[in-house]
């Protein structure tokens, strides 16, 4: 599994048509006032792609970003919408923040990155909290500039999500 992720624009034409369908669609979900996370619950990932869910515990959700900035770009979701994480209370701060640390330990363990970098975003009112885990890899500049690295497409989902659910055992059920 390579952690080169190649050119900013290395889109294919297919990528970019897919990219391009699924932003449409959730502009049109949010549109007509639904979450279009929830909805691809619902449709069993149809959305933002099955294979990029590595796995579920309760409120928290774990998968890879569907355009990520560095390969295994991760997001911890927390399922009940929240406007933000000081909405919740110090038990699910603590559930939220631990997964995102057994989370962040089992991406450096399966991806040998040398720092997970977190990033809490919330947007909108159709929108679940998330943190994000972005890899650091050896050769890659430190510092904030990670947070805003161009967004590259998703390649390798089955194999990253694999290499991470192994990581992460079975307290973590896919």
């Amino acid at each position: 599994m390579s952690t080169d992720v190649g050119p900013p624009d290395g889109y294919t034409d297919a990528e970019l048509a897919r990219r391009e369908a699924r932003d449409a669609e959730v502009r049109r979900l949010q549109a007509a006032g639904r979450c279009y996370q929830c909805h691809d619950q619902q449709v069993a990932g149809e959305l933002l792609g099955r294979e990029t869910v590595i796995a579920t515990r309760g409120p928290v959700q774990v998968s890879l970003a569907a355009d990520p900035r560095a390969v295994g770009h991760t997001i911890v979701g927390w399922l009940p919408h929240v406007p933000d994480f000081l909405a919740l209370d110090e038990a699910e701060t603590a559930v939220l923040f631990n997964a995102a640390r057994e989370v962040g330990l089992a991406l450096k363990a399966a991806l040998g990155c040398e720092r997970v970098y977190l990033v809490t975003m919330c947007d909108g009112e159709h929108n679940h909290l998330h943190l994000q885990l972005i890899p650091r890899y050896a050769g890659t500049p430190i510092g904030s500039r990670r947070l805003v690295d161009p967004r590259r497409p998703l390649r390798d989902a089955s194999a990253l999500t694999a290499a991470v659910r192994e990581r992460l055992g079975a307290a973590w059920p896919a």
